[in-house]
């Protein structure tokens, strides 16, 4: 019910064209009840030539032929079902057209609130299972308030007009029957609660079969490199086949269901029919008059059948549209401040103030990190894999808050700002270079949407990326294709420096930008990056001696925290980890008796 009463709000923007649909549903009723008696008048009146009589009018066989009253009763027919067709057709197109701006907006709710999450989050969520629920179960807000409940108050007002009617006609044989209703209530109590567990396991499954699919295809360079093709399909066909289970065992126990509904409803029909004939040879009921009823009858267990099938399609919207609730109640997101204001900058001064994170905060990565850089500086974290660099860039950023202690800029707690004006102070250039299936320009520019096509070409200049665009097909206007496949590596650090150039932010985070270059094009990047990092506070995870040199604080992480500080040359004076780290990469080259070049090698 809870889940039910949530959906329910969906509907609150459209209640005005639902409660007009409802109205449409009253007229297509009142038509529908008008469907049996030309029939009626027919065999009752023509055929017996009696009066026809009608609204208090009465029209004798000797003033009106009988062929002729025919025709109009023929015409009458057509005419009550065409209006039945067109209130239908305006009705569902109404009905439809509301379920998918209702699942729109469901869709669109569950898209920003996974958007908001944190890193943490989507890290530890298969991405197949999240693109199951938004693109699979968001339908279930349609499938059950305009297929179940829509469905239901139709068949609701279709069913008590029906029987008012059949009551008129013959009072015994309405009640008979009425007679199949508790069997039909007790076969929905019985069989759609098993219908809701089981299309809840199905969907789980697959969304399980997406997130396997989606592995190997983000993996695939490495499946084949490791001609793991046939052991993936292995798994692939493994997941896949316990989906189709569950879908089978649903899809039987749908049919079953169905089933024992028709059967239910086909044995009151028979015992209808057995007492109404009867009826008629006892003189109770006239022969159109047992038609109508039955005629009647089949639109009355028309509704009650909708109703049964309903319940089903009911408990398994549930069960969908719970696995969308479950991930819009999990908030993981970096909270915001409700007082957070904009992030002001003047010098870019960056401070870490006993800072411990862990992405479990019973396993800490970072422990009691303090340091502090001035406005216009450049900071190289270096360290061995895995010592904290990334996670350390990553609090800057606020993908993540400390578990304790604070980060600042210019006096700022990161906590106490807007997200979204951090976040547009600073430039990045990551090792792994994300590009999008979309021009060239609008990779550069992606940072800064306002960007004429001259700073573009400017900014793609400055990171030496001009050349290599402009010989593509469609130069700036080329699409790249999915990752910028269609590129090099270097190629897609490139564009990645000149989206950052672009930006002009007064921070900038580079992760090793200069990994994917050979020496000759690095010299021409790295002018074009002392350009920028100038008089801008400059974070860098360096691992090549050209970036260290650089800067003008180096930090050196181990053991979770910062282990020593200090320029370049103080570090290796030191004669600490740095150095330590620094005669590790020349070792292998000392041995073998090469010269060392400091220019190239990296931590």
């Amino acid at each position: 019910m809870a889940v039910f009463l949530k959906l329910l709000g969906y509907l609150g923007p459209y209640k005005l064209l639902f409660v007009f649909c409802l109205a449409l549903v009253g007229v297509q009723s009142a038509l529908e009840l008008l469907k049996p008696w030309p029939l009626k008048i027919c065999v009752d009146q023509i055929i017996a030539h009696q009066p026809l009589e009608f609204w208090g009018y009465s029209l004798s066989p000797d003033v009106v032929s009988a062929s002729t009253q025919l025709a109009i009763v023929a015409l009458s027919l057509v005419g009550i079902h065409f209006l039945v067709g067109f209130v239908q057709l305006a009705n569902n197109y109404l009905t439809i057209r509301m379920g998918q701006d209702m699942v729109q907006d469901f869709r669109c709710e569950l898209f920003d609130h996974l958007q908001r999450q944190s890193l943490l989050f989507h890290q530890t969520r298969p991405t197949g299972d999240l693109l199951y629920r938004l693109m699979g179960d968001t339908y279930s807000v349609q499938t059950l308030l305009m297929n179940g409940v829509f469905t239901t108050l139709t068949s609701l007002v279709l069913l008590g007009g029906m029987f008012f009617v059949l009551l008129g006609i013959d009072w015994e044989l309405t009640l008979y029957a009425m007679a199949v209703v508790p069997l039909l209530i007790l076969a929905i109590a019985s069989v759609t609660k098993k219908i809701g567990n089981l299309t809840y396991e199905t969907h789980m499954k697959e969304s399980q079969v997406y997130s396997t699919v989606e592995n190997i295809f983000n993996s695939i360079s490495l499946v084949q490199a490791f001609a793991r093709e046939d052991e993936e399909r292995r798994r692939f066909v493994a997941e896949s086949r316990h989906s189709f289970d569950r879908k089978l065992s649903l899809y039987s126990l749908q049919t079953a269901y169905g089933w024992i509904i028709g059967a239910i409803t086909a044995a009151g029909t028979s015992y209808v029919l057995y007492v109404g004939a009867t009826h008629v040879l006892e003189g109770v009921l006239t022969t159109g008059e047992l038609l109508i009823f039955l005629g009647y009858l089949a639109s009355l267990y028309t509704p009650l059948n909708s109703i049964a099938n309903t319940m089903g399609a009911i408990r398994g919207s549930l069960a969908q549209a719970r696995r969308v609730l479950d991930v819009l109640a999990e908030d993981k997101s970096v909270p915001e401040a409700h007082d957070a204001k904009p992030l002001e900058i003047s010098s870019g001064r960056v401070e870490f103030s006993d800072v411990t994170f862990g992405y479990d905060p019973s396993r800490p990565v970072l422990n009691d990190v303090s340091f502090s850089c001035p406005g216009g500086s450049t900071v190289a974290v270096v360290g061995q894999t895995g010592a904290g660099k990334t996670s350390l860039i990553s609090l800057l950023l606020r993908f993540y808050d400390p578990q304790k202690g604070a980060i600042t800029i210019d006096g700022q707690d990161l906590r106490s700002v807007t997200l979204k004006s951090l976040r547009q102070q600073i430039a990045i250039v990551l090792q792994d270079t994300h590009l999008f299936p979309m021009s060239v320009h609008d990779n550069i520019a992606y940072g800064k949407r306002t960007a004429t096509r001259e700073e573009v070409v400017r900014a793609a200049t400055l990171a030496n990326a001009h050349e290599f665009i402009e010989a593509m097909p469609e130069g700036y206007d080329t699409k790249l294709d999915e990752r910028g496949s269609n590129l090099s590596g270097g190629q897609r650090q490139r564009i990645s420096i000149a989206r950052a150039l672009l930006k002009n932010a007064p921070l900038l985070i580079l992760d090793e930008p200069t990994s994917a270059l050979d020496a000759g094009t690095e010299a021409l990047i790295m002018e074009s990056l002392d350009r920028l990092m100038e008089n801008r506070t400059t974070f860098v995870i360096a691992h090549r001696l050209s970036m260290m040199r650089r800067a003008d604080l180096i930090l050196v992480i181990k053991d979770k925290k910062v282990w020593e500080m200090g320029t370049f040359q103080e570090l290796l004076d030191k004669g600490g980890e740095f150095a330590r780290l620094h005669s590790l990469q020349f070792a292998p080259l000392k041995e073998r008796g090469k010269p060392a070049q400091p220019a190239e090698d990296a931590f």
